[in-house]
């Protein structure tokens, strides 16, 4: 069984040979010392920022590259490109503006840009750009990287492609604060900015869809450590489910599975989650916020494709024995059934011990074969 057919009989609740193992993404630093390279280009998942395709190219063969080396079974395309021609704009303090207005700043430790701030200040601002200035998803281009890395990876792992959850993007857009200030203040011009991400990702999926995609992981965290990040309710008065389950169908007009991504602890919102969104998967299963993914099995058995669960802060501290138990029990309990990937509870950091992000691997492979015995 290759790579591929293995992913493909676990997100559709059958048991393959063994366990498939992948990672949302892994940061550019620890893959240079994987591969023993350097390399000048960096990235986010948070947006398309590398306008250059030669650097885009250089960064998906690193991907492609490292995933490879370290036997992975699905690979993903950690963001829709930027179109064709575009001219990336600038602060004079050096900080990237994406194409919706947030700001990013560069960490040198993790060589990625993160989310930084805004240009948005008054609602005037906002609906000025919901108007008049929004990008447009049929741009030309929007599809390169998944184009190249689908090429070079020729049907050896899994395909799937990163995009960003409509809700998080106009959280970090806004910032938090001006987020929830205008929720009660103006709730429309909230629901106006997620209704237009809504409808850029779904024109978005037709595009990605052309790519003998198998899956999309939807970006964006919902929760923290304590709980959601709005109050339940809001999720259904903004009609972030709704506009999810437009995404999903969407995807499954292609057949498509479409996985969410979320830190955190999400087990208040997950039947929502499942009745209202539809979604197909979940991804991190946050263990630190107190996420059993041997309960979330039981809960949602052959319904939820189960993506996790290896915490980042035991990866980051705990010792190679250590990692190695904690694989085996997470697949004791969510691997049975099929359904399951293996992966950390988030992604690979660079401040991460790479013995441990191996030993989880090598424990994956021991402890996976079906029938599932530990």
């Amino acid at each position: 069984m290759n790579r591929r057919e293995r992913v493909l009989k676990a997100i559709n609740f059958e048991e393959p040979d063994t366990v498939p193992i992948g990672e949302l993404a892994i940061d550019l630093s620890l893959m240079e010392k994987i591969l023993g390279v350097r390399h000048e280009i960096t990235y986010s998942s948070q947006s398309a920022l590398v306008p250059n395709r030669e650097n885009e190219k250089a960064l998906l063969d690193t991907f492609y590259k490292t995933y490879k080396a370290i036997g992975f079974d699905i690979i993903h395309c950690i963001s829709i490109s930027l179109p064709d021609g575009y001219e990336q704009k600038k602060l004079p303090n050096g900080q990237i503006i994406d194409e919706i207005g947030r700001t990013y700043s560069y960490d040198k430790v993790t060589k990625t840009h993160t989310v930084a701030g805004t240009v948005f200040e008054t609602e005037e601002n906002v609906n000025q750009f919901l108007e008049e200035e929004f990008p447009d998803p049929l741009a030309s281009g929007r599809d390169y990287g998944l184009r190249y890395l689908k090429k070079i990876n020729k049907g050896e792992m899994a395909l799937g492609i990163h995009i960003r959850e409509p809700f998080a993007q106009v959280w970090e857009a806004l910032t938090p604060i001006k987020f929830v200030y205008w929720m009660y203040k103006n709730p429309s011009i909230i629901q106006n900015f997620i209704d237009k991400m809504t409808e850029f990702n779904i024109a978005l999926i037709g595009i990605l869809a052309e790519n003998d995609l198998d899956v999309i992981m939807l970006g964006g965290d919902f929760c923290d450590e304590k709980g959601p990040m709005l109050p339940p309710k809001n999720f259904k008065s903004l009609g972030i489910y709704d506009g999810m389950r437009k995404q999903v169908e969407a995807a499954h007009k292609f057949g498509i599975k479409f996985i969410k991504h979320t830190d955190g602890f999400v087990n208040p919102l997950l039947e929502d989650l499942v009745e209202i969104a539809k979604i197909d998967g979940i991804h991190s299963l946050d263990p630190s916020a107190g996420v059993e993914i041997g309960q979330i099995k039981k809960m949602y058995g052959d319904r939820l494709i189960l993506y996790g669960n290896i915490s980042v802060d035991n990866l980051a501290t705990k010792t190679i024995k250590e990692i190695e138990e904690e694989t085996m029990n997470v697949i004791k309990v969510a691997s049975p059934g099929g359904g399951h990937i293996l992966s950390s509870s988030n992604s690979w950091y660079g401040g991460g011990k790479l013995e441990n992000y191996l030993a989880m691997v090598k424990a994956g492979r021991k402890y996976g074969k079906y029938p599932i015995s530990v």
